[in-house]
């Protein structure tokens, strides 16, 4: 008896050290020790299946599951579903195959199955499942269900994006970056503030991927500095994504502008026998600073010089006969280096741009004489008008002589407006394209003057007009509403805030059509009068397309609006308020930003940080710490040892009581017969 309790007890400690070990496989590795079964998928794409079936309308297959229903799944799961099927007949082989009908793609080719054992993996959204059934020596059969597979929505996430960067003065911002969305949303991209900075939308990659595109345009003096930004992106539905980015425009030493002087003329006698002209130059860093005067000198070609230039950039000059002739002068304008420069200016300076002063120069004729006799025009081509459509070029030239030895300036006008201006030239060529959607009488003009008299020629163009969508031949050619091939990139500023209709149509300030528009809107969204609001802004193109008829439809500047009297950031309501907008209810914008599935914290109803809830990633399981490991391994072994113990102790006494007191019994046996 006392042995069956020794070997029970071993047993039982058997047992437990296998539970034991069990369990700790369990939870560090996922599996038990004992046997598991690996299931998986195969997708197959392929453009189409090719089956021929033979319907007598006799055989019949039932399928028990999916139904034509709606499943859902939690986020992360895996679509995993049985296939339950029966048939009337007697089936010698069953096959299925699986199409996303949301992404018009085979996403498993026909495959043997077990019915009612077999499982499969079906695809988020709509699917179509069928069934194929071959009858043991006769034909397939087929069925096919429908079925819906819900999962919950998810936030967006964007993707790797630079949290500093640094742009140049003069320079245009143009930074791409993504955003991904599992529940395939064409996300809304934004930044806040808005300008200088915008975002452009490039479009999707794939079915889940939104590319977008920080923009600006070129930066200005004002621009200069820290911005710090706030990248998001939006799908409408589920939440929103944001990282902080913090961007730096460096300053750059802008060179100083010179207007031209052309070509000019002074006589020995009479009237404007004095030379006064006055440098018209401008520095943007001397305007903005006032870091003192700009630099002025002159210098003459082939000679000494015949008079000077002030501080301010004045000449003034009276000829004499000596000085009768066509002298060739060069003003220059030099302006200061900046005063500080950036510790990251090689940035800029990588892209030809300086810290340093600039010297800008202008060349002129000044023709001394006693006589002065006006350019004029030698020969011109085409020699007549004519007509031409708007996208093709036309191509003129001319040649000019002056009289009195001096080269004039040669200047094309388009219908009047100044296109072209060339200084001490005798001849040139001119090209031009009216543009798409232009049609009508123009006129072509070449002008050519001393600086005193002058001498024209006029072209009239009869201009047939082109469709905007179908350019007809040519190309290159200057202004004129452009050809077509430019598409604009609309960026809008924040919109303004929210002004009572009422009140503004009371002042004036709506027309009555704005006024019953917004009204119908307003109704339509369930706003009494006294919440009817409206609200502005005004968009511009990123790309300065300047087409007469626009590619890309300007956004509207102008809607309805929930008005509040006093629009903060614990009102309740999505607005805007201090020059900005909320992104969503009370954040983002002005206010403190928007919880998100990327911001280290556990909020927005999160199983835990950034994860599950209204993220797109299911949580992990938890880990078991280090010192718990430890603690685990140290008991396993202790049990271990004392399992070894413990069959020892059985050992020692299974020897004792069956070897040793077996002999002794037996010793006292022989004994006792030895005396009988």
């Amino acid at each position: 008896m006392r042995e069956r309790k020794v070997f029970a007890l071993v047993l039982a400690l058997m047992f437990l050290a296998f539970v034991g070990f069990n369990l700790v496989s369990i939870y560090f590795f996922g599996v038990p020790l004992s046997p598991v079964v690996l299931t998986g998928k195969a997708v197959t794409e392929t453009t189409g299946i090719v089956k021929i079936f033979i319907d007598e309308q006799a055989n019949h297959i039932t399928i028990h599951f999916p139904e034509n229903v709606s499943y859902e799944f939690a986020k992360g799961d895996p679509y995993l579903m049985q296939l339950n099927v029966s048939a009337d007949f007697a089936v010698d082989a069953w096959e299925y195959s699986l199409y996303d009908v949301r992404h018009s793609l085979f996403v498993q080719a026909p495959i043997s199955f077990t019915p009612n054992v077999s499982t499969f993996n079906a695809v988020r959204w709509q699917n179509n499942l069928t069934v194929y059934a071959h009858e043991a020596g006769g034909v397939w059969t087929t069925e096919t269900v429908f079925f819906f597979v819900d999962v919950n929505g998810s936030a967006p996430l964007l993707g790797e994006i630079n949290d500093s960067f640094y742009i140049c003065e003069t320079q245009e911002a143009d930074y791409d970056f993504n955003a991904t969305d599992i529940d395939e949303d064409a996300l809304v991209g934004d930044v806040s503030p808005r300008n200088p900075f915008f975002v452009s939308d490039l479009g999707m990659l794939g079915y889940n991927m939104s590319l977008f595109s920080l923009r600006s345009l070129s930066l200005q003096k004002e621009d200069i500095g820290f911005h710090k930004l706030t990248v998001s992106v939006d799908d409408l539905v589920d939440g929103v994504d944001e990282e902080l980015v913090n961007v730096t425009v460096i300053e750059i030493n802008n060179a100083p502008s010179v207007a031209e002087i052309g070509a000019q003329t002074v006589w020995l006698t009479g009237e404007d026998s004095v030379f006064e002209y006055q440098v018209n130059a401008d520095d943007i860093e001397d305007d903005a600073y006032g870091e003192g005067n700009l630099d002025f000198n002159i210098s003459f070609l082939g000679e000494g010089d015949l008079f000077g230039i002030n501080s301010t950039g004045f000449m003034n000059y009276t000829p004499a006969v000596e000085d009768l002739d066509v002298h060739n002068i060069t003003v220059c304008v030099e302006d200061n280096a900046l005063n500080s420069v950036h510790e990251n200016f090689s940035i800029c300076a990588a892209d030809g741009l300086s810290s340093n002063s600039w010297s800008v120069c202008d060349n002129f004729l000044l023709t001394v004489t006693a006589e002065n006799r006006a350019p004029y025009i030698v020969n011109y081509l085409p020699v007549s008008n004519f007509s031409v459509y708007g996208t093709v070029v036309s191509i003129f030239n001319v040649t000019v002589a002056d009289p009195d030895g001096g080269a004039p300036d040669i200047d094309w006008y388009v219908d009047g407006v100044l296109q072209e201006h060339n200084e001490g030239i005798t001849f040139d060529n001119f090209s031009y394209a009216f543009g798409c959607d232009v049609s009508g009488r123009h006129e072509i003009m070449i002008f050519t003057t001393d600086g005193e008299l002058n001498d024209s020629h006029v072209w009239g163009l009869d201009v047939f007009k082109t469709d905007c969508s179908k350019p007809a031949g040519g190309g290159g050619g200057g202004g004129g509403g452009g050809l077509g091939l430019c598409s604009e990139d609309w960026a809008c500023n924040s919109w303004g805030l929210c002004q009572n209709v009422k009140r503004s149509y009371d002042s004036g300030a709506l027309s009555s059509e704005e006024n019953a528009f917004f009204e119908e809107v307003c109704a339509q969204n369930g706003y009494d009068d006294v919440y009817c609001g409206f609200q502005i802004t005004n968009c511009f193109d990123l790309n300065n397309c300047n087409n007469s008829v626009v590619v890309t439809p300007k956004p509207v500047e102008m809607r309805a609006c929930y008005f509040t009297e006093d629009p903060s950031c614990v009102d309740g309501i999505k607005n805007c308020h201090d020059g900005d907008c909320e992104l969503l209810v009370d954040c983002g914008g002005p206010c403190d930003p928007c919880p998100t599935c990327s911001d280290g914290k556990q909020n927005q109803g999160e199983e835990d940080v950034d994860c599950g809830g209204p993220c797109p990633y299911s949580c992990e399981e938890e880990s078991p710490s280090r010192a718990l490991t430890s603690l685990l391994i140290l008991l396993l072994i202790i049990l271990l040892i004392l399992i070894i113990y413990t069959v020892y102790k059985v050992f020692r006494i299974i020897r004792y009581r069956f070897f040793l007191l077996g002999a002794k019994e037996r010793e006292k046996e022989e004994s006792e017969k030895r005396q009988v």
